[in-house]
């Protein structure tokens, strides 16, 4: 895989207890969904074991209306505040919803993290105007280099297509992430970085969007498509 594609995998408290630094080898980002943890966990255990695992990590809140999952309850500013004081370095990234004007993470813009905006729809797709609009809106951050993450359910096999290529159209002038959610989106998934998307998202667990898959299969298919022509011929005369 190249270096340059990158995985992010998503943890709710559930899994995050049990990570092992084994675990995460293949990974190069945790997301930490803070609307899947507890008040107490995330007050009290959180730091130690995000410290445990050694990698980068990526804080993320998705209200209930903006999210396949059921949260474990709803948070404030005030809940979450300590635990992004703790790593706020620009190794580590927030993730800021493009299509809200509200955010759990207060004047993130000066703090030191990486930012992630973000749109999610599942329902439809988005066209390249649209992305673009919403990234000429989104708000300066103290880091320069923002990411931009477009999650979208296409209806058919053309719009995953139509929406890759214009990921990768924006990918010009913008460092960028690609995903098509449901069964469409596999190649989203898998294959993102043939269209310039600079991250993928994967499960370490439950999936915690439709069409996530776990980073085991991710590499499985990932083999299974770059095999050398070789070894695919040394193999069959075997």
């Amino acid at each position: 895989m190249p270096d340059s594609y990158k995985i992010i995998a998503s943890v709710g408290e559930d899994e995050l207890r049990h990570l092992q630094k084994k675990d995460v080898k293949d990974v190069d980002v945790i997301e930490v969904r803070l609307d899947l943890f507890s008040r107490n966990y995330i007050q009290k255990e959180m730091k130690k074991k995000i410290k445990a695992l050694g990698l980068p990590v990526l804080f993320t809140y998705r209200r209930a209306e903006d999210s396949s999952v059921r949260s474990y309850v709803k948070l404030f500013p005030e809940d979450v505040e300590g635990i992004i004081k703790d790593f706020n370095d620009n190794a580590n990234y927030l993730d800021i919803e493009l299509n809200r004007e509200d955010t759990i993470f207060k004047n993130y813009e000066n703090l030191n993290y990486r930012i992630i905006y973000s749109y999610h729809s599942f329902k439809k797709s988005i066209l390249a105007n649209e992305m673009n609009r919403f990234i000429e809106k989104s708000k300066p951050v103290k880091k320069k280099n923002p990411i931009y993450k477009f999650a979208i359910t296409p209806e058919n096999i053309e719009e995953t297509a139509d929406f890759l290529n214009d990921i990768k159209l924006l990918s010009k002038t913008n460092t960028m992430i690609g995903i098509c959610m449901g069964e469409l989106g596999i190649i989203s998934r898998v294959f993102g970085d043939k269209f310039n998307s600079s991250f993928t998202y994967m499960t370490l667990g439950e999936p915690k969007a439709p069409g996530q898959i776990s980073v085991d299969t991710f590499k499985k298919l990932r083999a299974d498509l770059f095999k050398s022509p070789q070894s695919t011929k040394e193999s069959k005369e075997d």
